[in-house]
């Protein structure tokens, strides 16, 4: 039992050094106040209504996530906290700062903004203002 339980160590000991030396060098990493900060993934649609943002969040609570709109642009910030359930025996998730940075395009109806986070996915729903929006022009006849 004793070899075993070793032998399970040594692994994740690699993994996780592994996956330091990994991140160390990962292109998804940007440095954000003096912390690492991991640039999630985001599937961006559009449709005649609106711009949808899908943003991979996983593992953050709504309160340690925070959406900024200023001028053009649009900044997700967020920050996956371990959970401390019990003494961990081996721990690859530890706390992770997010952020990502969009340009808003200026047809966009800042009052209408939506923000929903459900499943570790930030739906962030920017629609569109009317004047954006395509319209069908009623041609009158004389």
């Amino acid at each position: 039992m004793l070899a075993v339980r070793d032998f399970f160590r040594k692994e994740v000991n690699k993994i996780m050094a592994n996956q330091m030396e990994t991140r160390g060098r990962n292109s998804a990493l940007e440095h954000v106040k003096q912390r690492p900060a991991l640039i999630p993934s985001v599937d961006v649609y559009e449709n005649t209504a609106e711009i949808l943002l899908l943003v991979d969040l996983p593992g953050v609570k709504r309160e340690d996530l925070k959406i900024d709109l200023d001028k053009d642009q649009v900044t997700i910030e967020a920050r996956r906290k371990p959970a401390r359930e019990a003494t961990p025996y081996a721990a690859e998730f530890g706390s992770s700062d997010f952020r990502r940075n969009f340009s808003m395009p200026p047809a966009i109806d800042r009052d209408k903004v939506d923000a929903e986070l459900r499943g570790g996915v930030l739906r962030l729903r920017l629609p569109k203002s009317d004047s954006a929006r395509p319209r069908q022009i009623q041609v009158r006849s004389t």
